[in-house]
């Protein structure tokens, strides 16, 4: 938004420099874009009076004229001829410089000296025309400067108002930010009623039918106006704010906009049909052609302004051609409303059409600011084009009060120990106070603990103390407030429910495995999670349901992470894709006496084979591949030490087991049952896990791994086979060798398990391979040869293992 440092100078009082002016503006939250002083360029031109004009001696298109400006006279040698004896013109002396970096210097023109320029708006910069020199009012002072003729003088904010602050898009809602942060005065426009000229019983007639899209429009009748052009102070300031020139009705309308940041609009009066307004919703079919020549086809959400047979214009975004001022009107008609934002922001999207009015309505305009505005442009039209006021103001309103009460600000009280603590330093109630009166806000009450407020109703973005607060720390100036640590209780932080760095390393070692993580819903229908283990939670009961689900029968939170899996196992193998792995880590849920509980384990499926190729042909893996999985998983959780008991329902009887570690249910793994396979509508062996994260966490950080340095010794390694019972588990006597061995033994391998008819009956053969090596030299035979035998007597003495011969 642009505008000039002169309009605000009007506004406040003993405003500062524009330098500092810019300061204060960044640091009340309006960026300053750009700093223009548009007469820089032509501050040495003045004007000039044409003194004699006469023919060149040596060139007929030449013309040698003698300028004055008030105390010297200059001959100049000139090309154009528009001009004659007595013109007032721009005048370049000698050492001038104008834009394009051109210095006028004396020079001889065809044998006749040349001491100044007589220029042309096109060498002055002020626009492309080149028709002849400038000729100006003959009334202008000789040796003026011609930027204060032309009101170039002047410095041009381009400010970046955000989209919250509507009520700074025009000239006053900025000097007001100014004149209370300056602890100023603001002073503003006459914007009282006016009486009426003439027939004063007599009222526009306006009929509110979307009054939800339109809680308030004014129409007011002014006649016998006579269209003009506007005077040039009046052009300068539009210019100045990037808005053209049109006549003078028009361009009243648009000083006021940015003024006031109201947008108003004339009819022509006598262009409406039946001399009536409407503001309803187009109907179909219904099109209007804008001021800017386009005719555009408007929908049925579209809020209009009618008269009693058509739409005259787009509601809060631009006016029709058919009804707009000419040179012609007599008698015009003023709107001033309020439109809703929302429906002049869609309006302006399907039109694709943007105006200055559509830009500050689609925002959010001043209710109470309505009306004074249409009087502050009525009277401005009344000075331009000598206007007569007919009437009275017709005010229609919504027949719901409570969307004007909405509108009309709020009430919002304040903590002074809560502004203390947001801006980390006491402020004075008094110094508060002074502060939101400055800013128009009404102070109800206050005392030395709170503050009452009455937010105006241009304010709409100031809904909570903490906006209150920003107001005083924006006014205050934010250098006033040292930086200050909020001060919060500090604790340690708890301990994560499942380490970080264990979900890595499983995540990296499945998806090195061949398997894709999988992202599931954590809700799915309760029949599902009958097929599979509910970690002691009753389905009829004991499930967490969703009051608001998207599909009625998706309603409950799942107990079992793998049977969200199995769904989209069964959607891959729809779409063809019959080798894949999937794994999830996620939650699963459950009320257990009473408590809702989350527990975070990880699920995993695998069909046919995921590694399937030239390279490996093998049509599915089967339950020790993923034996070997699980395993590495348990491993990298830090067990050694777990057994296998009887499989849940939902696996297969022979070829799946529950894994138990102590008091602990760690999980279950194997291959799918076969009737469930055949209920998922898939095929093939169907191998699936889920384990309980939290176990496996809790193991991994009592096990985290200790470091320390190679043995730099050589090892001694002993071979020992055994006859072992048939009902003696392998890591039982793995338990025995690695006790007996003591801190020597290295590692031990199973690394040949063979029965048959070799071997006695009720027993099978195993052989281990142990490695000893010692940190601190080279091993002797008797101390490897002792710690064999002792393993060998415990292992004959608790399992009745016996040594082979």
């Amino acid at each position: 938004m642009k505008i000039p440092y002169s309009w605000l100078a009007e506004l406040v009082e003993q405003i500062p420099s524009p330098a500092q002016l810019a300061e204060i503006l960044t640091m009340l939250g309006f960026e300053v874009e750009e700093i223009a002083s548009p007469g820089e360029a032509i501050k040495d031109v003045v004007i000039g009076k044409i003194l004699q004009k006469d023919p060149h001696p040596d060139a007929d298109k030449l013309s040698f004229c003698q300028v004055t400006d008030g105390e010297t006279t200059y001959p100049i040698v000139c090309g154009a001829s528009n001009m004659v004896a007595g013109d007032h013109v721009a005048l370049a002396r000698l050492g001038t410089v104008l834009p394009g970096d051109f210095k006028i210097e004396k020079r001889k023109i065809r044998g006749v000296e040349s001491q100044g320029m007589m220029c042309s708006t096109r060498e002055l910069g002020l626009d492309d025309e080149h028709g002849g020199i400038m000729i100006l009012d003959r009334n202008t002072p000789l040796g003026k400067p011609l930027v204060d003729v032309l009101g170039l003088n002047d410095v041009i904010f381009d400010l970046n108002v955000t989209p919250n602050r509507p009520d700074a898009l025009c000239a006053i809602g900025i000097a007001r930010e100014i004149a209370a942060y300056c602890k100023t005065q603001l002073k503003r426009p006459d914007a009282s009623p006016l009486p009426a000229d003439c027939a004063p019983e007599f009222s526009p007639s306006v009929t509110l039918q979307a009054e939800d899209l339109c809680p308030r429009y004014t129409a007011l009748r002014i006649n016998s106006v006579q269209i003009s052009p506007s005077p040039d102070w009046l052009k300068n300031r539009l210019e100045a704010c990037g808005v053209r020139s049109v006549n003078n009705v028009v361009d009243a309308t648009n000083l006021v906009l940015l003024e006031t940041g109201q947008p108003l609009h004339a009819f022509d009066y006598n262009k409406l049909e039946e001399n009536r307004i409407v503001v309803r919703q187009a109907q179909p079919g219904e099109h209007i052609v804008c001021i800017d020549g386009d005719d555009r086809q408007l929908s049925e959400e579209m809020l209009v302004i009618a008269d009693a047979a058509v739409p005259v214009a787009a509601a809060g975004v631009m006016g029709g051609l058919e009804s707009e001022v000419d040179n012609a009107t007599i008698d015009i008609l003023l709107e001033s409303a309020y439109f809703s934002p929302p429906s002049i922001r869609r309006t302006s999207k399907k039109l694709q059409l943007s105006s200055d009015a559509s830009y500050r309505f689609e925002r959010g305009v001043d209710l109470e600011g309505v009306i004074p505005a249409a009087w502050r442009c009525a009277r401005l039209i009344r000075e331009l084009a000598g206007g007569k006021i007919a009437g009275q103001m017709t005010v229609a309103d919504t027949t719901k009060p409570e969307m004007l009460d909405v509108l009309r600000g709020r009430t919002i009280g304040l903590s002074l120990d809560y502004a203390a603590r947001l801006l980390g330093k006491k402020i004075e109630p008094d110094h508060i106070a002074g502060i939101l009166i400055g800013l128009s806000f009404k102070v109800e009450s206050q005392d030395t603990e709170s503050i009452q407020v009455r937010v105006p109703s241009f304010r709409n973005d100031v809904r909570r103390p903490a906006d209150l607060v920003e107001e005083i720390a924006r006014c205050t100036g934010y250098g006033e407030f040292a930086p200050t640590l909020p001060k919060a209780p500090v604790k340690a932080p708890e301990p994560m429910e499942v380490d970080r760095k264990f979900i890595t390393q499983l995540r990296q070692f499945l998806i090195s495995s061949g398997l894709d993580e999988a992202v599931t819903y954590s809700f799915i229908d309760k029949e599902a999670l009958t097929l599979f283990p509910t970690g002691g939670a009753d389905l009829e009961h004991d499930t967490v349901t969703i009051q608001n689900a998207i599909v009625s029968n998706e309603a409950t939170m799942r107990t079992s992470v793998l049977a969200s899996l199995m769904v989209a196992a069964r959607r891959n193998f729809a779409h063809g894709n019959q080798d894949f792995g999937l794994f999830e880590i996620a939650r699963s849920y459950a009320v257990l006496d009473g408590a809702k509980t989350e527990t975070k384990v990880l699920a995993g499926l695998i069909m046919g084979n995921p590694h399937s190729g030239w390279r490996n042909t093998r049509k599915e893996q089967d339950f020790f591949e993923l034996k070997g999985m699980i395993e590495t998983i348990l491993q990298i959780g830090g067990y050694r030490g777990y057994r296998s008991t009887d499989p849940p329902a939902c696996l297969h009887p022979k070829r799946g087991c529950q894994i138990q570690a102590g008091k602990d249910c760690v999980g279950y793994y194997g291959e799918l049952n076969p009737p469930l396979v055949e209920h998922y509508d898939l095929k093939g062996r169907i191998l699936v896990f889920e384990l309980d994260l939290k176990v496996l966490s809790d193991q991994f950080r009592a096990s985290s791994v200790q470091y320390k340095p190679f043995s730099t010794f050589p090892a001694m390694k002993r071979d020992m086979a055994l006859l072992i019972p048939k009902d003696v588990a392998v890591d039982h006597i793995e338990k025995i060798i690695r006790r007996e061995s003591g801190n020597l033994l290295e590692e031990v391998v199973l690394f040949d398990y063979y029965s048959g008819k070799q071997v006695q009956p009720g027993y099978v053969s195993g052989a281990f391979r142990l490695t000893f090596r010692s940190p601190e030299g080279t091993l002797k035979e008797e101390v490897v040869d002792q710690a064999f035998a002792n393993v060998l007597s415990q292992l004959q003495k608790k399992l009745q293992v016996q040594l082979r011969s």
